[in-house]
């Protein structure tokens, strides 16, 4: 096995260069940083992590609890995201999925005290309060898409309320002046702040929120929620009168799309479409691409890897904005 010592011997540069380069440290030059560099290749050499974590007395490693993420393929992103800044910064990102059903948050907590974790990200699914063991108020801990009702832990989180009034001044801003909005379950934080979005953008323009129709079309029934968003589509259609329409989210979106090819109209033509998420390959696919606002998933990735990273303990909110992607439905 190749040690760091033979890679000292063929770059031509002291032991504890090689350590610095393989820790990377910026201070090395960067000669001497190619040099090592070129030998490690070479000679094929690998850290040895044990060793690395009894020296630090650090394990280098961050937990990263995945409350159901893996069940959407969008929410990786926040998963990409705090693993390319491990990358980036010499660490490991021990990813451990959870759900109610079969993998439980005490046993995912339990297994990364066992390896050592420096830190915790807990991402859920979708932006909403969870309840968190105490036990994680013993180690750095960061949420991302959710909080907390006790309000212990640092938070990341979407700006729903901003991406509502951001899309809705957008098609304002278009000439769109009747707008209906199909929003998600109203009993979801996401569907609460992009209403008061919509409003605010009226507002702020002086516009008559009588020219502003919002409905809930996720409901409730027999304990299972579905979307009535065809059937509500076509009454709005023919009650309101929308010249565009505002989904909650990409796959309600399509829905309307088919919606509105069967009563023979034309979306970005006869009628506007804007939505929420950037939900995969969906906005792509659909003819006329669509506009649509992206979650800033990765970038709450991110944010929660260097909190832990920066060794930080203020307990802040943080909001991050979503991108509008403008595309042929507007």
């Amino acid at each position: 096995m190749v040690t760091i010592k033979d890679v000292a011997k063929h770059a031509g540069v002291a032991f504890k260069t090689v350590a610095r380069v393989v820790n990377n440290d910026p201070t090395v030059k960067p000669e001497n940083r190619e040099k090592v560099l070129r030998s490690v290749e070479a000679l094929g050499y690998r850290p040895n992590r044990a060793a690395q974590m009894t020296r630090r007395k650090k394990s280098g490693v961050i937990g990263f609890i995945a409350d159901e993420l893996l069940r959407i393929p969008y929410t990786f992103d926040l998963i990409r995201g705090a693993q390319e800044m491990a990358w980036k910064h010499n660490r490991e990102l021990m990813v451990l999925n959870i759900n109610e059903h079969k993998y439980s948050l005490e046993a995912a907590v339990d297994h990364l005290f066992q390896h050592r974790v420096e830190g915790i990200i807990y991402a859920s699914m979708y932006h909403r309060q969870v309840s968190l063991p105490d036990s994680l108020t013993q180690i750095p801990t960061v949420l991302a898409n959710c909080y907390t009702s006790c309000g212990r832990f640092a938070t990341v989180v979407p700006d729903e309320e901003l991406a509502g009034e951001q899309i809705v001044g957008a098609m304002l801003d278009k000439g769109y002046r009747r707008i209906a909005f199909l929003n998600l379950d109203e009993r979801i934080i996401a569907a609460q702040g992009r209403k008061a979005g919509a409003i605010r953008a009226f507002e702020k323009r002086g516009e008559s929120l009588q020219n502003l129709h919002i409905e809930s079309v996720i409901v409730e029934q027999d304990g299972q929620l579905i979307s009535r968003a065809r059937l509500a589509a076509c009454e709005v259609i023919k009650q309101f009168k929308p010249d565009a329409i505002l989904c909650g989210q990409d796959p309600m979106a399509m829905e309307i799309y088919f919606v509105l090819q069967s009563l023979g109209l034309k979306v970005g033509e006869d009628i506007g479409i804007g939505s929420f998420d950037n939900w995969d390959l969906i906005p792509e696919l659909l003819q006329p691409s669509l506009t649509t606002m992206a979650l800033p998933h990765y970038e709450m990735g991110r944010w929660a890897f260097n909190y832990l990273l920066d060794e930080r303990t203020d307990v802040v909110a943080s909001k991050l904005p979503f991108r509008l992607i403008s595309r042929g439905s507007l």
